[in-house]
């Protein structure tokens, strides 16, 4: 989990094509897209926000986000509008968790284990606690 954090919080990217140069650092901004979309009911309007560097890369990660949450196809998904916002002017708090500038990063599914194979035992009398105590 904490390379999938690390790379989502990192301000960006760096290009290593010759036509650029080394060390060319694109900045990731916030797209806000209002979409319509095709369901097996009917017909809905969404305003959904992504970080990318490339107005592209957050169409793209938007089809992707469709497909797995609402099981959309992409014939059935229209762009309406796109804008880029501010970091400070967003709405989705997946989005303002990096804007904020410290993002946190916790520890999920921490089991404590025997030290030793000595200590170990396969059942147990009470359950086992998945949280830092």
């Amino acid at each position: 989990f904490f390379f999938f954090f690390f790379f989502q919080a990192e301000d960006g990217i760096r290009d290593r094509s010759p036509s650029r140069g080394l060390g060319d650092v694109y900045k990731r901004q916030v797209y806000g897209l209002v979409i319509r979309y095709q369901s097996r009911t009917g017909y809905h309007n969404m305003y959904k926000e992504y970080r990318d560097t490339s107005l592209c890369g957050a169409i793209s990660q938007m089809y992707m986000d469709m497909a797995g949450r609402h099981r959309a196809r992409a014939n059935t998904i229209h762009v309406i509008r796109t804008a880029v916002i501010p970091p400070e002017k967003a709405k989705r708090g997946e989005i303002k968790i990096f804007s904020e500038g410290n993002p946190k990063f916790p520890l999920l599914n921490k089991i404590s284990r025997a030290p030793i194979k000595k200590f170990k035992s396969v059942f147990q009398a009470k359950r086992p606690s998945l949280f830092n105590q």
